[in-house]
C-alpha cells in the first residue's frame, strides 16, 4: 500500500478518534513528522514537543497506526464449508458425547477474556448441577440441545473476519441462546429457527427488541453469566509462577485499569497521585499499545486471574464490557469510559439495564468510580441472583 495512503488513513483516525478528544488542548504544541516504515514496524517521528505529555500523545498515534495497518493487511474472510468440521466433535477414541450438552462459543479459537468467562461459567454451572457438558464451537451442531453464547456471537456483519463465522452459530433445533449481545446486523439473517429454541436470552432490552422484530419472539433479558465468575484470591495468585510481582499489592489499595489507549490518561493521573495501578488486558489478540505505567499483568487467557485482581481492587477503570461485569459481580466500584463508538454503545446498553448507566462517561477517574460504590454494591446482589436464575432456566431447558 502506498505510504501516503497509510498516512492519510492514520491522519483521519487521529482527527476523528480518541486522541483528539483527550489531547485537543495540546494539538498546537506538536508537529507530527513523516511515517517511517522499517521492517514492517511503523512509528511517527515528532520534530518538536513543548509539553510533558508528548510521549503519551505519540503512543496514542502509534496505536492508531498499528490498527490501520492491521486493517489494511487483513486476509479476506472465506466462506466456511461445514463439511470441514465433521471431525471437530468431542470424540475421543470413538467415545461419543451422548447425553452431553455442548456449550457453543467462540472460546475454543478466540482469546477474549469475556467470551472465555461466559463459556466456562455456564459449562461449570451445568456440570455442578448434574448436567454433563463441554465447551465447543459452531462446527458441533449434531446434538438435541446446544447452549449457544454468550457474547456477540450471532449476527451477519457486512464485512470483516466474522462475516462467515457468526451466521453459523444459529443451527436449527431445540437449543438455548445464552444471554447474547445483539446488533441490528442480525436482521440480515433468517431468524425463524429461534421460534423453536427452548430458551432465548439476551443481555439488554435493545437486543430483545431487535429479536422481537426479526423473529417475532419475546426473549428474556438477563445479566451475563460472567457476573458469577470466580477469581483466584490475591494471596494465591501472587504466589504463582509469572505473577510474583503481584505480591507488592495490598487488598483494597490498588486500581485495576483496562489496557486500552483511551485509558492511558487516567492511568497516568493515578500514577502521579501515587495510587498503585494494575493493568489488565481483556483481549490479548488486540495487542493494544500501552504507555509504560502501572504494574502490567502478564498476558493471560484466564478469567479467574483477572477476576481475582478485580475482587481485591479498590476500583476498576475500563472500556471493556466484561471487565465492568467482573466488577459488578465482585461489588467493586468502577467507571467505564465512553469513546462514542460501538464498543461504548454495548457497554452503555448493558449498564442501563443494570441501573448503572451513571458509571459510564466521557472521562473517567478514581473519584467517579468510588462515587458508584453504593450503587454497585446494591446492583451486585440483584445481578448475581438474576444470573443464577438465568442459568437455572438454561438447566431446565436442556434437561
Amino acid at each position: 500500500m502506498p505510504q501516503d495512503a497509510v498516512t492519510r488513513c492514520i491522519s483521519n483516525r487521529w482527527l476523528q478518534g480518541d486522541g483528539v478528544r483527550h489531547y485537543a488542548n495540546l494539538r498546537q504544541s506538536f508537529m507530527l513528522g513523516r511515517l517511517i516504515d522499517s521492517d514492517k514496524m511503523l512509528w511517527l517521528q515528532h520534530h518538536r514537543a513543548a509539553t510533558p505529555h508528548a510521549e503519551v500523545i505519540m503512543a496514542a498515534v502509534r496505536n492508531l497506526a498499528r490498527a490501520a495497518l492491521r486493517r489494511f493487511h487483513r486476509e479476506p474472510s472465506r466462506q466456511l464449508d461445514a463439511g470441514l468440521f465433521a471431525g471437530a466433535r468431542l470424540d475421543v477414541d470413538g467415545l461419543e458425547a451422548e447425553g452431553v450438552v455442548p456449550v457453543s462459543t467462540v472460546a475454543p479459537f478466540h482469546n477474549s477474556i469475556g467470551d472465555l468467562s461466559t463459556a466456562q461459567v455456564t459449562q461449570e454451572y451445568l456440570a455442578r448441577r448434574g448436567c454433563p457438558s463441554y465447551l465447543t464451537s459452531f462446527w458441533d451442531h449434531d446434538h438435541p440441545h446446544i447452549v449457544i453464547g454468550g457474547g456477540e456471537i450471532i449476527g451477519a456483519p457486512v464485512a470483516g473476519p466474522w462475516t462467515h463465522v457468526k451466521p453459523t452459530f444459529l443451527p436449527h433445533g431445540q437449543h438455548v441462546l445464552n444471554a447474547v449481545g445483539v446488533n441490528r446486523d442480525v436482521l440480515r439473517l433468517d431468524l425463524a429457527m429461534l421460534r423453536n429454541y427452548r430458551y432465548v436470552a439476551v443481555r439488554d432490552p435493545v437486543g430483545a427488541e431487535i429479536l422481537a422484530d426479526g423473529a417475532g419472539i419475546e426473549p428474556s433479558v438477563t445479566p451475563c453469566p460472567a457476573t458469577l465468575q470466580p477469581g483466584i484470591p490475591l494471596a494465591v495468585l501472587s504466589a504463582l509462577p509469572r505473577f510474583e510481582r503481584l505480591a507488592r499489592l495490598r487488598p483494597g489499595d490498588y486500581v485495576v485499569v483496562h489496557r486500552h489507549p483511551s485509558l492511558i490518561p487516567a492511568a497516568l493521573r493515578l500514577a502521579r497521585a501515587r495510587h498503585p495501578v494494575v493493568v489488565v488486558d481483556m483481549q490479548a489478540h488486540a495487542r493494544h499499545g500501552w504507555f509504560p505505567t502501572g504494574l502490567v499483568l502478564p498476558w493471560t487467557h484466564s478469567p479467574m486471574v483477572v477476576q481475582g485482581l478485580v475482587d481485591s481492587a479498590r476500583a476498576v477503570l475500563t472500556s471493556s464490557l466484561h471487565l465492568a461485569i467482573f466488577a459488578i459481580g465482585a461489588g467493586t466500584p468502577f467507571a467505564a469510559i465512553d469513546s462514542r463508538n460501538p464498543q461504548s454503545d454495548k457497554v452503555r446498553r448493558y449498564l442501563r439495564r443494570a441501573g448503572l448507566e451513571d458509571a459510564i462517561g466521557r472521562d473517567v477517574d478514581l473519584e467517579m468510580a468510588l462515587a458508584m460504590r453504593e450503587r454497585v454494591t446494591s446492583a451486585t446482589t440483584v445481578e448475581r441472583a438474576a444470573a443464577t436464575a438465568h442459568l437455572e432456566r438454561i438447566l431446565a431447558a436442556v434437561a
